[in-house]
């Protein structure tokens, strides 16, 4: 995967990056305080995404029966998110340009190869490592 930062306002504000030829506006979590990064590939970063209070499983499980892996814009650095659950505890989902965590815990195997829709409040950049 090619990550390319192409602007940023600085650390916790709006910036866009490219994935894969594909722009996305994300939460800069990687500028230091007193300097956004520049414009350039970016080396060892993750995405992270914030859901939507209150979404249940059952109602992602419901949201995707087209069965779509893809990022929608829908303000900034807000999306709908269709993928698949690949796993659980914690659960990953491949949104087909993107593959992450989300931070609803569950312990249902049977979401296992759903196909679910996220509502992503905010897409974040992050440097490799833990949380």
């Amino acid at each position: 995967m090619t990550i390319r930062m192409e602007h940023s306002e600085g650390l916790a504000r709006r910036a866009e990056v490219w994935v894969d030829g594909h722009l996305l506006v994300v939460c800069d979590n990687i500028s230091a305080r007193e300097r956004p990064v520049t414009p350039g590939p970016l080396e060892s970063v993750r995405f992270t995404y914030v859901p939507a209070e209150g979404f249940s499983w059952s109602e992602a499980v419901r949201g995707n029966p087209s069965r779509r892996k893809r990022l929608d814009p829908v303000r900034d650095w807000s999306y709908v998110g269709y993928g698949r659950v690949m796993d659980i505890m914690p659960v990953a989902i491949d949104f087909g340009l993107l593959r992450m965590e989300d931070a609803t815990w569950t312990d249902d195997e049977s979401l296992t190869g759903r196909y679910v829709r996220i509502p992503i409040d905010r897409l974040e950049l992050h440097r490799s490592g833990p949380p």
